[in-house]
């Protein structure tokens, strides 16, 4: 199969797999770049290790949202009924216009999506290990693939859990993150100030103070997400005025040293959302990742908290404990890649062990 063979059936997955039921336009916009010669070549200018759709149709978003004048602004900004054909023919005459401007975008640039509405998810996850850990000592949460930080202001922002309203101290009344519950409702119950000095990880940290970095983060906003791009703003804001620390560079060169910094006293947990295989590589990251908190553990007890699909259809919540070198985890929730919804597995008894190597 040639390259631009590949890259075709990638644009054909992304339709039928990811836009389909969630982007009619990035749908209709993935199939015209399947079968498109010189939409092929240009999208193949992407960085390496990038997803090509993801790249193509932000740089394409982003040159709109910047001010770029053609008729195919009006089906980003959902003013014209979609018109699949005509759709087509206007992006391949937008691509043609404006090659070298978007081969700059998508070989320089990175997917640096910071999905805000998964702290919906993770709320519920460090209520559970708040109480997991019921010693009352001080927890610290290390986000690793952080981006721009926004999950690090986890307690900045409102929760509506089907109506169920949940307002922490410092919780922003005007940016609230809305996830519907399936199952059991999850223990939303913790004490906000035994989680001190959160930390990022990440390898090209989105400076917030720069408005062409954060427009970049707006820009890989899928168009009829509208919502969801309120909320990204919304949470951009409140990270403007109290910035996150983040700590550029790789992740393995920085795990041992934030092990090693974290006073003894306090608990140390490292937070993944669909990032472990964009920093410890695929296949075999997740392995790798286990290996590496497993040696940390050596020196002191660690915990990770990670969100994925790990080779499933339906994402997952998994909750891990390293001691020793020992690894005990287990799947805690299925949940929506966005967040909006959340099947919480409220007994223990039903939570799937994941790791046949450890200990029962």
């Amino acid at each position: 199969m040639t390259e631009h063979a590949k890259l075709a059936d990638i644009f054909e997955r992304f339709a039928t797999q990811q836009a389909a039921g969630k982007s009619p336009l990035y749908e209709a916009l993935s199939r015209t770049v399947a079968r498109t010669p010189e939409l092929l070549e240009l999208a193949a200018e992407t960085k390496p290790g990038q997803p090509a759709p993801n790249m193509l149709f932000g740089a394409v978003h982003h040159l709109l949202r910047d001010g770029v004048q053609h008729p195919l602004a009006t089906y980003f900004t959902g003013h014209e009924d979609l018109d699949e054909a005509r759709a087509g023919t206007l992006l391949t005459d937008f691509c043609r216009r404006h090659a070298e401007r978007i081969r700059v975008i998508i070989a320089t640039r990175s997917v640096q999506t910071n999905e805000v509405n998964r702290c919906a998810v993770l709320l519920p996850a460090f209520a559970a290990l708040q109480q997991q850990l019921d010693d009352g000592r001080l927890i610290r949460i290390v986000d690793v693939g952080a981006s721009a930080g926004l999950n690090l202001l986890w307690d900045r922002y409102t929760y509506d859990y089907g109506g169920h309203r949940i307002s922490l101290p410092a919780s922003d009344p005007d940016t609230v993150l809305s996830c519907a519950i399936k199952g059991g409702m999850p223990s939303l119950s913790l004490d906000v100030s035994r989680f001190v000095r959160p930390v990022g990880i990440e390898l090209s940290p989105v400076d917030i103070t720069d408005p062409e970095a954060t427009e970049w983060l707006v820009s890989l906003t899928w168009p009829e997400q509208t919502a969801r791009m309120r909320t990204l703003n919304s949470a951009l804001a409140l990270a403007a005025r109290t910035p996150p620390t983040i700590l550029a560079g790789r992740a393995e060169d920085h795990l041992a040293d934030v092990v090693a910094e974290t006073p003894p006293g306090r608990h140390l947990c490292f937070v993944f959302s669909w990032s472990i295989y964009q920093i410890f590589g695929s296949p075999g990251g997740r392995e790798r990742l286990a290996n590496t908190l497993a040696e940390l553990s050596q020196h002191r007890p660690l915990h990770e908290i990670s969100i994925g699909h790990f080779g499933h259809t339906t994402p997952r919540v998994i909750m891990a404990s390293y001691d020793g070198g020992v690894r005990r985890s287990d799947v805690v929730a299925y949940c929506d890649v966005y967040g909006t919804w959340l099947h919480w597995l409220t007994k223990a008894a039903d939570w799937p062990n994941t790791d046949g190597r450890q200990n029962p």
